[in-house]
This record gives structure tokens, C-alpha cells and sequence, in this order.
């Protein structure tokens, strides 16, 4: 194959310029982009490429921002423009041309991106550009100060003009947040919390500015950005927490959706670093978080995730606990797997401690939830033992956590074993005959197989001070399962053969449903091909190289099967066990 030539240094243009030109000419210069993407992305080959076009651009052979400015029109595909997008991304700081021309060029990429995450990268090329020469104080004259596009670009500029004129950057932030239009009043507020305010006095400036802007009447996202302003200035300046905190508290009383969201991103972000005050009031306003806003739901699952991945337990349960005490549908932790899935990379005893508190604080909402944790995690059984010690339980709330542990984790009995078990070491001697007894029944007698074996597994540690309990627990359950062998099959008890098949078919719908769900939500079967294999044990399939080339894949089939125990009397007798059960988590005073 004929490679393309690559000219030396110091050459009119690096490489591919005739390429670059004609296509060019043809108003067809996307179509060249995505082509080199999609085989020089990130070769030697890719970076000539677009070397060459920086050095057409920039010797006035071409204006390669003409085609970013008509994106809006090209026929290119939406795929293909991220592509194309990213061409620009990596060109744009190296480009020589008017801050007009390329804030033209930037707000069309943007603009053709919509809403897709990736759609920000040609402003992260724009600020490096902005950086260089007096284009920051350009680009501040340039922007329309009432056009709701041109506040992500007050930001840009004063951020770039700040790198080399601080103060300059400062009053200019001011100005804006003192006037009358609201996008320049929101990107100028964004800014001060990311200028570098090195002074005390720079820092009573622009909180006097944000203090002055949240005054009644002020819009909603205004003051959500007002909020964030506040606590990166905190963030930065230890010395000024207790001023931040102030004006945040200040604003909570009006706060609405939108400066919701915009605190609880602000935990997301930065919940790692911010000082324990800003979180406490940053905590407040997100308690009036309305159920309905699922986006702000859901990045209020990753705050707290942000918050324990940091070590910051207390803090991440502050956060969320109210709220989910509060709303049933929350429970499912479905809107919440953030914290779920911070909660569940504790270790098991800090867990164990929470699951607890949980449960022995009768919050039905917060024993779904303790249920539903649990349920979420995957792998061997979860053992959550602990120090019941550490907790300073009575008699009687040892002996109800016990019984709610095993009436909300039934399912999961080697968890609820666990807890139960750390409470019969520190549990005197009534609560230990208590917690034995419903260690038995229900749970023992119905998950007689790991349960059974995970028991004799801790029965051979001497140093347990459970074994007693223990060795009792397995003495009466060989005695139990002998006298039901001893009894032997009664056919009168048997299920019929069509009965037998009624309960065969109805699994088969629910597992068939269960499946049709689980692909539903799957990410991986929203990205591949789904083909029905009538007979086989292996499967063929065909495809092409980039080359054209035509390859053979063959993949052999296999068995996949999974089992679980299923509790034994809720076949034999489902309504008195359903009821026992629903005792054991309405319980508050020991029986």
C-alpha cells in the first residue's frame, strides 16, 4: 500500500496538505476528519495530521474554523461528529485567529454536541487559547452579558485573565455580579469561588459581592451558584469558613431546585475537601431536596458515596439518613446506589454498627433499606460481626435487635446469624437464651444447608465465646432433621404430578420474566446483538476487519446453572412464618 508523504520540518506544511486542501475546497473537510480519526486517533500519523492543519490555519491557506462555525449544517452523523469534535479539541490552543472567530467556532461544537456529556471539550480548548495575549480582556468585551450562552464564557475569560491579572479578573467579577443580567451575574459568581482570592481583603470583597447579589428576589440558579462560590472559598481559605457558612445559611431559607442541585454537586465535587461546617450547612439544604427531582436524587447518592470514600461516615449518613427515613420509595436504595455501594466498601464491622442503628431505630424505612443494602451485596455471604459492646445496649434492646435483624435479613441468614451472634457474646443471660431460641426457629431450621455448615465452620474455633450457643444450635438441628427422616415420605403429602407441573410452569414465567427485566436494564445487552440458538454447542459468527478482511470467530457453548436455599416451612407453612416474621420487624419491646 502507497503511504501518504510526510514532508520534513520547516516545509510549507507538515504532511497531507494537497489531502487537506482539496478536501478543503470541496467544503468537505469533516468527512477528512473523521476518516483520520478512525485509523491515526492517536498515532504518529494522527499528529502530523493535525500539525498540518494548525500550520495551514495559521498561514491563512485555510480557515479550519469555517467548518466548525457551519457544524450546525453538515450532514455529518451525530457519531461522526464527536470525531470531528475532537479533532478540534486537540487544534484549537495552537490556532492563531480572532477571539470572534473562535468563540463563533466554539459555541457551534458546543451547540451541535447538545446535551451529551462530551459536548464541554472545545471549551476546555477554548480556555488554554484564552490564556495567551490580552484575549481574556478581549473575549469579556466580546461577550453579551444578557445572552444566556455567554455565561459559561464569563467564567472562561475571568478565569483566564485572572492567570496573569488577579485583581483585574476580581473587579471584574464584581462588576458583573453587581449588574442586571443573569447569565453575567452566573458565570462571574462561578468564578469567584475559583479565582485565587490570596488576601483577606480580596476575600471580604467578593463575599461582600456574593452577600449583596443573594439579596431577596435573587434567581434560583444565581443562588445556587452563589452557594458553590461560598464553600470553594472555604475551601481554599480555612480563615473564612465561619463568614461562608453564614451566607450559605442565610440563603437556605429561599432556596429552590436549582440551588439544591447545585449544592449537592458541590458535596460531589469538592465533598472531599470541604471543611466540616460547610458540609454540616451544605447538609441543610439538601434535606429540602423535593423526591421528585430524580437527577438530584441520584447525584445526592454519589455526594455521600464521595463523602465515605473519604472517610467521612458520620457525615455521608448525616446527609442521606433523614432523607431516606422520610420517603418509602427510597428504601429500594435504587436512586441511591451510590451510597449503597460506598456503604457496602466499609468494613463489615462499621457496617454491622450502622445496619444496627438502623434497625433499632423502629424507622420502617430505614429496615427496607437495611434489607435491601444487604440484599445488593453479591459474592460469599456477608458476615457483619462487631463489637456489640461499642453500642451500650440494654437487655431489651439487645434482644429486639435481634429479632429485627432476623424478621428484616430472613433471606440473607448468614447475615442475620452474624448479628445475632455478636449480641449473644455481650448479652446476659436471658438474652442469650432469647437470641437462641429465634436463632433456631425460624432461622436455622429453615436454612439447614450453609447456614448449618457456616455454623460448624465458627464451631471449630475454640475461642469463641459463642460456641456454647452454638453447639447447642447444631445439636438441635441434627435432632430436628433426624426426626423428620425418622418419619420417612408420606405419599398423601406428596404433590400430585399435575401440581407438580403447575408450580413448574409458574417458576418458568417468573424466571422468564425475571430474565426479560434483568436484559431490559443490562448495559452490556444494550450494546450487543441478541440471536436465539435453536440446538448447537457452539455458535459461528462472521466479521471484518478494517481492512475488509472477513474473519471466523467460533465460541463454544457451556451449561451455566445457579441454586439457592429456599426456606423450608415456607412451603409447608408460608402464612404463620410470613407472620412471624412481620412480628420479629415490628418489634420494640422484647417478648
Amino acid at each position: 500500500m502507497k503511504k501518504e508523504p510526510i514532508l520534513t520540518e520547516g516545509s510549507k506544511y507538515l504532511a497531507f496538505g494537497d489531502k487537506i486542501l482539496s478536501y478543503y475546497a470541496a467544503g468537505e473537510l469533516p468527512q477528512l476528519f473523521v476518516e483520520r480519526m478512525r485509523q491515526h486517533r492517536g498515532d504518529e500519523s494522527g499528529v502530523s495530521f493535525r500539525a498540518t492543519l494548525v500550520e495551514l490555519h495559521n498561514t491563512g491557506a485555510i480557515d479550519v474554523l469555517e467548518p466548525a462555525r457551519m457544524i450546525a449544517t453538515s450532514p455529518i452523523s451525530q457519531k461522526d461528529f464527536f470525531l470531528v469534535q475532537n479533532v478540534f479539541a486537540e487544534i484549537i490552543p495552537e490556532l492563531v485567529d480572532t477571539v470572534p472567530a473562535m468563540l463563533a467556532a466554539v459555541k457551534a461544537l458546543v451547540a451541535r454536541g447538545g446535551e451529551d456529556l462530551a459536548s464541554g471539550w472545545p471549551n476546555d480548548a477554548f480556555r488554554k487559547w484564552v490564556e495567551s495575549d490580552d484575549r481574556a480582556r478581549v473575549l469579556i468585551a466580546s461577550i453579551d452579558p444578557a445572552d444566556p450562552e455567554d455565561a459559561a464564557y464569563v467564567f472562561l475569560a475571568l478565569v483566564a485573565l485572572a492567570k496573569t491579572e488577579p485583581q483585574a479578573a476580581l473587579d471584574q467579577a464584581i462588576t458583573f455580579l453587581a449588574g442586571q443580567d443573569l447569565p453575567a451575574q452566573l458565570g462571574a459568581a462561578k468564578a469567584i469561588g475559583a479565582l485565587p482570592s490570596v488576601t483577606t481583603e480580596e476575600r471580604m470583597r467578593s463575599l461582600k459581592a456574593l452577600e449583596a447579589a443573594s439579596k431577596v428576589g435573587a434567581q434560583d440558579n444565581l443562588l445556587g451558584q452563589i452557594i458553590a462560590a461560598a464553600a470553594d472559598i472555604a475551601r481554599k481559605a480555612p480563615t473564612e469558613v465561619l463568614a461562608m457558612v453564614r451566607l450559605i445559611d442565610a440563603i437556605a431559607e429561599s432556596v429552590g431546585d436549582q440551588a439544591i442541585h447545585r449544592a449537592v454537586s458541590t458535596l460531589v465535587f469538592h465533598g472531599d475537601e470541604l471543611p466540616a461546617e460547610i458540609i454540616a450547612a451544605l447538609t441543610k439544604i439538601a434535606h429540602k431536596i423535593r423526591i421528585v427531582n430524580k437527577g438530584t436524587i441520584k447525584y445526592l447518592g454519589n455526594a455521600s458515596a464521595t463523602l465515605l470514600r473519604h472517610g467521612r461516615v458520620d457525615e455521608a449518613l448525616a446527609l442521606i439518613v433523614p432523607i431516606l427515613s422520610a420517603h418509602e420509595e427510597l428504601s429500594s436504595l435504587e436512586q441511591l446506589d451510590g451510597f449503597a455501594h460506598g456503604l457496602l466498601q466499609l468494613d463489615h464491622e462499621r457496617l454491622a454498627q450502622i445496619i444496627s442503628t438502623w434497625l433499632l431505630s423502629f424507622e420502617r424505612n430505614l429496615g427496607e433499606a437495611a434489607r435491601n443494602l444487604v440484599g445488593d451485596h453479591h459474592g460469599d455471604a456477608l458476615v457483619l460481626e462487631f463489637d456489640a459492646a461499642a453500642l451500650s445496649l440494654t437487655e431489651n434492646e439487645t434482644i429486639v435487635l435481634a429479632h429485627r435483624a432476623i424478621g428484616y435479613l430472613f433471606l440473607q441468614p448468614i447475615t442475620a446469624a452474624s448479628i445475632a451472634l455478636s449480641l449473644v457474646r455481650t448479652a446476659s443471660a436471658k438474652g442469650r437464651q432469647a437470641i437462641e431460641e429465634i436463632l433456631f426457629e425460624p432461622l436455622l431450621i429453615n436454612f439447614s444447608g450453609a447456614l448449618s455448615d457456616w455454623l460448624k465452620a465458627k464451631a471449630a474455633v475454640s475461642t469463641d465465646p459463642a460456641l456454647p450457643t452454638i453447639e447447642r444450635l447444631l445439636a438441635r438441628l441434627d435432632s430436628y432433621l433426624e426426626g423428620l427422616r425418622r418419619v420417612g415420605l408420606i405419599k398423601e403429602l406428596r404433590p400430585s404430578e399435575r401440581e407438580r407441573m403447575i408450580e413448574s410452569h409458574k417458576q418458568e414465567r417468573l424466571m422468564r420474566r425475571v430474565h426479560k427485566e434483568g436484559a431490559k436494564r443490562s448495559v452490556l445487552m444494550s450494546l450487543v446483538s441478541r440471536s436465539v440458538l435453536l440446538y448447537g454447542t457452539r455458535s459461528i459468527s462472521y466479521f471484518q476487519d478494517p481492512d475488509g478482511k472477513k474473519h471466523r470467530n467460533e465460541m463454544q457453548l457451556h451449561s451455566l446453572s445457579h441454586s439457592f436455599e429456599a426456606p423450608r416451612l415456607d412451603i409447608i407453612e408460608p402464612f404463620e412464618l410470613n407472620y412471624a416474621l412481620r412480628v420479629f420487624r415490628t418489634m420494640k419491646v422484647a417478648p
